[in-house]
């Protein structure tokens, strides 16, 4: 919770306050496969996206695949290993879990069958309750292998019964049809999720997408691809696909902004993080915001770049930015000032050097033939941990 400190803008304060969702840390586990056919190994991280994503749309706080990975990274462990309730125990309270979530799975071919889609399949759910140090929940499910999606759905929706159980979440609206999705397509989709990324994950994605067109997760990982590939209209393209009941629709958003800058559109860019601003005015939301309105000479730009930086002073992005936009506006001293403390932090920045020395001349836009100065961007913002942060202060009385 290194963020802590710095958010404390009113209007954040102000946000966080006034939006009362009482939230759980959810470490959810990849799903053990207890059968003998390996190669539906994929089969337990699709039980366990499942369940992140619908914990996620539920305003729970769920750790992201990438920390899961690290905390068994840290501990020396193997991914699809049993593990002991005294492995899980530690793993949850390394990653700084309230709940964790584990299970199991297994497959058998009924007689005289030789395809696997036509298998049937039990799915076993567990919580440690890391809080209170208890056993919580167990959760069963079972039928065929092709039904694979609607049984993950079913078992989300009970188990968010347990973790908030004044949620009202009648099941005739939770089992909506757009969340099922064809066995092939499920299983491109988790095989794209578990290659290594690029060209195969493309490949493995693209599979799911043409085999489901509805499917949010492929298309958000192809928006994400093409964010990275620098492919921005292919990029808002699948990233809008993704609809505003998704728990991915914030941030597909965000990366939207992302492309529509990359693709020198900069009102659209605006547009989206204006969007996404609302529901996570974040510092880093503020940043890419200023930067948009700057390239279109909005005067707002500097106060939202002044908003960032209220968010985290210290970030050498958040000061690059607000003094391009306090030199842009003559306003030298100052803008000299906020050069050189990004050089404090990087003397090795030669763009900002240059700055500092149009500031020290107290060099004009007029002068130097152009009104347009570089801003620099986040790529990321982080979810999980305003969550936590709304958690934390709600925990203390504070809302």
């Amino acid at each position: 919770m290194g963020n802590v400190l710095p958010w404390r803008s009113l209007g954040l304060l102000f946000f966080l306050f006034s939006f009362p969702v009482f939230s759980s840390t959810v470490l959810v586990l990849q799903f053990h496969n207890e059968s003998q056919h390996t190669d539906l190994n994929w089969v337990g991280e699709s039980i366990a996206e499942t369940l992140r994503i619908e914990f996620s749309g539920a305003n729970q706080i769920v750790l992201s695949r990438e920390s899961r990975a690290e905390g068994i990274r840290r501990l020396s462990l193997k991914t699809d290993a049993a593990f002991t309730k005294g492995t899980l125990i530690k793993l949850g309270q390394l990653l700084d879990a309230d709940y964790l979530c584990y299970g199991s799975y297994d497959v058998k071919l009924p007689p005289g069958e030789t395809q696997l889609k036509n298998s049937t399949i039990q799915i076993a759910t567990h919580f440690i309750d890391l809080r209170k140090m208890y056993d919580g929940a167990d959760i069963s499910e079972a039928g065929k292998l092709a039904d694979l999606s609607r049984l993950e759905e079913h078992m989300a929706w009970q188990s968010l019964k347990y973790l908030d159980p004044s949620t009202d979440l009648p099941l005739s609206k939770f089992l909506t049809p757009q969340k099922f999705v064809r066995l092939e397509a499920e299983e491109s989709y988790m095989r794209g999720l578990l290659s290594a990324r690029g060209d195969q994950q493309q490949k493995w994605f693209t599979q799911a997408a043409v085999i489901e067109p509805h499917f949010a997760g492929p298309a958000f990982e192809l928006g994400k691809l093409g964010l990275d590939r620098k492919d921005y209209r292919q990029a808002l393209n699948w990233l809008g696909r993704i609809t505003p009941s998704d728990p991915r629709y914030i941030e597909a958003r965000f990366k939207m902004g992302l492309a529509a800058y990359g693709a020198s559109d900069f009102s659209l860019s605006a547009t989206y993080f204006r969007e996404v601003a609302k529901s996570f005015p974040l510092s880093e939301v503020y940043n890419n915001l200023g930067a948009a309105e700057s390239q279109q000479n909005i005067a707002s730009s500097l106060e939202d770049f002044h908003h960032a930086l209220e968010g985290d002073q210290g970030d050498p992005i958040y000061l690059f930015n607000v003094g391009a936009a306090t030199l842009k506006n003559n306003l030298f001293d100052e803008a000299a000032r906020y050069f050189q403390a990004v050089l404090d932090r990087d003397p090795e920045d030669n763009e900002a050097r240059t700055l500092l020395d149009r500031a020290s001349r107290r060099e004009t836009s007029a002068v130097v033939g152009h009104t347009t100065l570089p801003a620099r961007l986040k790529q990321s913002f982080d979810e999980t941990a305003f969550r936590q942060l709304k958690a934390m202060l709600q925990s203390k009385g504070r809302v």
